[in-house]
């Protein structure tokens, strides 16, 4: 019974010595191993990171809420901070040009004022030139009978021709066309190109939002002005 025991003992003894080894050896080999999981897919930079169906939703919610943030952001700030520009105009008469600085007076504005020469379009309006100057001298005659003013072209390229008069708009032109050839019974022609004119050019001083800048041009009936609006940046 003794050396039964004994054998035990020593039966015992030599399982957890060798259990011992085989785990150590076990951890020993185990070495780290780099790369990624293989239950895990890799994802390229340009797709979405794989997340469960719930954390994908929050976090559409959370950059949705962000986006809307951010857009309303902008769109205060845009609206405080309206665009600003300094507006030139030109004008052709002395008669626009005093309409122009009475109610640049009116609205408290600073500008300078400064005369330059620039090209603008003219149309000229003239009835082809006759056989002889004979013809020519008694149409002039006959429309001055009818309140139109006319006279005959004596130059070389454009002898005998009947002026009927320079515009600076494409639309009156037309209209003084129409008007004399109802009088008159002669075709008229309208000959356009371009002519160095005086021009009475005024800067705006200060910078003008939009939202004053129709309220200045609504005191205006372009109709009947000939300016040029530049709306440059301060």
């Amino acid at each position: 019974m003794k050396w039964l025991f004994l054998f035990i003992v020593l039966l015992n003894a030599a399982f957890l010595s060798w259990h011992s080894f085989v785990q150590d050896k076990q951890e020993k080999n185990q070495e780290p191993i780099y790369g990624p999981p293989v239950s895990e897919k890799i994802h390229l930079l340009s797709e979405p990171s794989a997340v469960t169906g719930e954390d994908y939703v929050a976090g559409m919610a959370t950059n949705e809420s962000l986006e809307e943030a951010l857009s309303k952001v902008v769109d205060e700030a845009y609206e405080d901070s309206p665009e600003l520009f300094c507006p030139r105009l030109e004008a052709e008469r002395d008669e626009d040009k005093k309409q122009i600085i009475q109610v640049l007076k009116s609205f408290d504005w600073a500008y300078t004022d400064r005369e330059v020469t620039g090209k603008r379009p003219k149309f000229w309006l003239y009835i082809a030139a006759p056989e002889t100057p004979a013809i020519a001298g008694r149409i002039v005659k006959e429309l001055a009978s009818k309140s139109i003013d006319s006279f005959v072209i004596n130059r070389a390229e454009m002898k005998n021709r009947i002026s009927l008069g320079l515009y600076s708009s494409k639309e009156r032109a037309e209209q003084a066309k129409k008007r004399i050839q109802d009088v008159s019974g002669y075709d008229v022609d309208v000959y356009e190109h371009m002519r160095n004119v005086s021009l009475q050019q005024i800067d705006i001083a200060q910078p003008v939002d939009e939202k004053d800048w129709e309220r200045f041009m609504a005191r205006f009936d372009l109709t009947k002005m000939m300016i040029k609006v530049e709306k440059n940046p301060c």
